[in-house]
């Protein structure tokens, strides 16, 4: 396979690992203002009790419910490769770049004083420069899906500057980073063109255990439980390629050669959201929240920022079509219409996306309202006074309700639910939810705002870890100290 091994611009990487200047990793600015959120217990209370099996009080995920009405989505089954072949090569080509760019930023960042980048400043970065790309770019199909190609380094510089690092040495990091990003983005390009030109054979070997099932190709290994390949089997039989669609419900036939494609697409799938690193970015609402969002809101709530393998429903917004799509993704919410529903809105934490889909979300509102449209959304973010999207949530004409759960009171999915035993993860912010409705939406299913709080309380609760989880997950607090988690939303 052609790769971009040998022309990746190392000799940068090697050039600042020779610095012996000294190093540091520290805080120097604050990293949020948090809000208000009173300790009531109910997380404590809920962690403690026995027998909660790994879905909770019901299955993690459920498929039976259909999206809204009138949903579109410009994303489609066209942004994932023909070849499922292709889809595996260029993901472990795309894990390798990652990997690299990492290690330049590490390299960057000690070179100038510090022991390390901040924590999963890399991933707030990337996640920053491909909004911008697509808020930007009007031809998605020609983008790398996962590596900056035109990266804006603010996010960065702003990171490092919270570090300890000047504005000029913090500049200079974010702009080699960013040199790096683009050459390599560059080279998957041109490596996802020659491919797709001459489609080559690839083999993903899949090997089962008691709990799960690993599957490794071209030294890339990645991990699913039983229960959530059974939950991609049902996703892909729906939407996956008709010619690639599994033909029976037995999870493995007798001939593997019918899920030689489904193992594929799944075997790159899982590899792209590995690659991510920070699986707090991708954790989700438990299913008790969304039990609780139909029940008052007169309707299942459509994930709006979710993917294939924390999704709660059928179909749902995610970042990358290439991987998600044959999974029932439509795409991302930048590019699909709310125009009418029910719509939970749970971005990962980064401070420019949140900014960007809360906009985004008021302007369907907006849209909704003067349509007489009945719109609502249920909107998580973290309580971060300092944000913007938490000040634009809180102004807006369509916020019917506030509710501030502090972070012992509640917890989130974990991102790698699909491949862990203990499904729930512990959050280190206040979580504020906001629920933002237009005047049919209200008229429509009118709240009961003291029953709607107080089950949406119990329903975060839910999700705190219990105490042998933490142990498992080597989060559990020192001696007798509060709970903390790592949870990297």
């Amino acid at each position: 396979m052609a790769s971009s091994d040998h022309t990746f611009p190392f000799t940068l990487f090697a050039r600042v690992m020779s610095s012996q200047k000294k190093r540091r990793r520290s805080t120097v600015a604050p990293l949020h203002v948090v809000c208000d959120a009173a300790v009531t217990g109910s997380g404590a209370a809920a962690a403690a009790r026995q027998g909660r099996s790994a879905g909770g009080d019901g299955e993690l995920w459920d498929l039976s419910k259909p999206p809204p009405r009138g949903v579109s989505s410009s994303a489609s089954l066209r942004e994932a490769p023909k070849s499922a072949a292709v889809a595996v090569l260029l993901e472990v080509a795309r894990a390798k770049a990652l990997d690299r760019l990492r290690k330049v930023l590490h390299a960057l960042c000690s070179a100038r004083g510090l022991e390390a980048p901040p924590q999963l400043a890399l991933e707030r970065w990337r996640f920053a420069c491909k909004l911008a790309e697509e808020l930007g770019d009007k031809h998605p199909a020609a983008r790398e899906p996962l590596l900056p190609c035109r990266p804006d380094g603010a996010s960065l510089v702003r990171d490092l500057l919270r570090s300890g690092l000047d504005e000029a040495a913090s500049s200079e990091v974010a702009a080699a980073l960013g040199t790096a990003s683009a050459t390599a983005a560059g080279e998957l390009v041109a490596l996802s063109r020659r491919l797709a030109s001459a489609p080559p054979a690839v083999s993903v070997t899949v090997q089962r255990s008691r709990r799960s099932l690993a599957l490794s190709c071209n030294g890339e290994r990645v991990i699913i439980t039983h229960a959530a390949y059974g939950k991609l089997v049902a996703l892909h039989r729906q939407h996956g390629l008709a010619s690639e669609r599994i033909p029976a419900e037995v999870p493995l036939p007798a001939d593997p050669e019918l899920y030689a494609a489904f193992h594929q697409r799944m075997f790159a799938l899982l590899l792209r959201y590995k690659t991510l690193h920070g699986h707090g970015f991708q954790a989700a609402a438990g299913p008790p929240v969304f039990r609780v969002l139909a029940q008052h809101l007169g309707g299942a709530a459509f994930e709006t920022f979710a993917s294939p393998l924390n999704a709660r429903h059928m179909r749902f917004c995610s970042a990358f079509s290439d991987t998600d799509a044959p999974f029932g993704s439509y795409g991302s919410f930048f590019g699909f219409d709310a125009s009418s529903g029910v719509f939970e809105l749970n971005p990962p934490f980064v401070p420019d996306l949140m900014d960007a889909a809360l906009a985004r979300c008021l302007g369907q509102l907006t849209a909704a309202e003067s349509a007489a449209r009945s719109l609502t959304f249920a909107v998580l973010l973290p309580g971060w006074e300092e944000q913007a999207a938490v000040t634009s949530a809180r102004a807006s004409v369509y916020l019917r309700l506030e509710v501030a759960i502090s972070a012992a009171d509640h917890g989130f999915v974990d991102g790698a639910s699909h491949a862990r035993q203990d499904p729930f993860r512990s959050s280190p912010w206040p979580t504020l939810v906001f629920i933002l409705q237009t005047s049919a939406a209200a008229a429509t299913s009118p709240l009961n705002l003291i029953t709607l709080e107080a089950d949406l309380r119990d329903a975060f609760a839910f999700c705190v870890p219990s105490a042998a989880a933490l142990v498992r997950q080597k989060r559990a607090p020192k001696g007798q100290g509060a709970q903390k988690g790592t949870k990297a939303r």
